[in-house]
This record gives C-alpha cells, structure tokens and sequence, in this order.
C-alpha cells in the first residue's frame, strides 16, 4: 500500500498559494486592494464558486481574502487575469515541478493528473476551479515541497527520505541536495507570501493555533473526495 506522501489527491485551498505567485507576479495586484465576494457565491457558466463562511464576506481586501481561504476571490481573480491565457496559469504547475513526478525514494510515486487548456475535458469553469485547487490531482509532497521553497527563500529542493545506506558504520551511499527550482519567484513576492501565509495564522483560518513562543506560517486546506465522478461529503483537511 502506498504511503500517503505519495497518494494523488485534489489539493483544494493549500493551492491557493500557487494562485497568489502567479498573480502576484504576472499582475500589479497589492495586497491592500479590495475585492467584492459578495454573499460567498459567484456564477460561472452552470456552477457557483462557493465561499465556505455562511453569508460570504463581502468587499475584503486581497489578503483578506486569502487569510479567510475565499474561494470565489480566487476564482474571480484568474479569471480576470488569465481567462483569455489560461496556459500562462498552468504553466506555473510545470515551473514547480507540480506536474510531474518528483523522482522521490518511495516506490510507486503517481504520476500527477493535470488538465489542459484545448485538452479534452476542459471546459470554462476549468480554470477558476483550478484557482482554489480543484479539477488536477497531485501528491501532498508535490504541495510540501512548495511550501517548503517559501521557507526557503525561493529555493525548491526535492525530499529526501533517505539521506544515507549504510553498511555497519560506513556509507555506501548518500544523498545531498536536489535542486528542483533555484528561484520559485521575485523576492518581493517571495515576501508578500510570507506576509500571507503568517496572516493565515494570526487573523484567519488557523487563528486557533497562534499564541505559541513562535510565529507560524501556513495555510489550511479542505477538499471535498471525490468517488465513482462524484464529490462526497467526506473531506482531506490539510495545512
């Protein structure tokens, strides 16, 4: 049986870091500026984009936004900005090696399933799905590695599960350092994203665990499973 790290899944709002890169680097968006979420729901073609707080949250700023996890401000905003580029979106899967494997020391590791612009089963409500972390599949290491380049200033390694194979006390072999992605983004987005992922835990989703010695980064995710083509009401919850 696979371990989990190596389990495709439907990623749902951890995605939404990915969201901000991309817009913080290809648009002029500040975080200050306003967005109107409404009362939490937003059509698109035949489906609604829904927020998860009841009632919506109404004109936020773009880091509220974020910090509150609102789905239909991520939507709305790739669909403003790359609705007539969808490709430009996608391809910041590929610049994070989120759409292929890893090559990582587990045996079995899938291959992610990413859809396409002009691919069959892609339709108009691909994309703004996509900008809150559904309609693609990858595996938890796929996110963590991300994450994990955010806290490291920009640098994207490939996990390393074993670091040595030894024979009684001599190495046979080692495993140093893999560098996925020497520069993940701008170092003025690479700070913004910091900005949002520590307002994640001090004023929205993760408030519940701020107040340590430390200041924690981060963000929650909850994605709906899907079985037989259909969303159950079971539930991956991540952070």
């Amino acid at each position: 049986k696979l371990n989990f790290a190596a389990r495709l899944f439907e990623p749902g709002s951890t995605f939404k870091l990915v969201t901000m890169i991309a817009l913080l680097e290809d648009t002029n968006i500040e975080l200050g500026d306003s967005i109107d979420t409404g009362n939490g729901e937003y059509q698109f073609y035949n489906d609604k984009v829904r927020d998860h707080e009841e009632g919506g949250l109404g004109k936020v700023t773009i880091q509220e936004a974020f910090e509150h996890s609102s789905n239909v401000a991520m939507a709305r905003l790739v669909d403003e900005h790359y609705g007539l580029k969808p490709a430009s979106f996608v391809s910041y899967l590929d610049n994070f090696s989120l759409s292929k494997r890893l090559g990582i020391q587990i045996a079995g590791e899938p291959e992610p399933k990413i859809k396409r612009p002009g691919e069959k089963g892609w339709s108009g409500i691909s994309l703004p799905w996509m900008a809150y972390g559904y309609g693609f599949e990858v595996t938890p290491l796929h996110i963590l590695s991300l994450y994990n380049a955010v806290a490291n200033n920009g640098v994207m390694i490939k996990p390393v599960i074993v670091k040595s194979v030894k024979r009684a006390d001599e190495d046979e072999e080692t495993f140093g350092t893999d560098i996925i992605n020497d520069r993940i983004c701008s170092d003025e987005t690479l700070r913004k994203l910091k900005v949002l992922l520590e307002g994640v835990v001090e004023n929205g989703t993760a408030k519940n665990i701020k107040g340590t010695h430390y200041r924690i980064a981060g963000k929650t995710g909850t994605a709906q499973i899907l079985e037989n083509g259909r969303y159950t009401r079971k539930y991956i919850t991540s952070f």
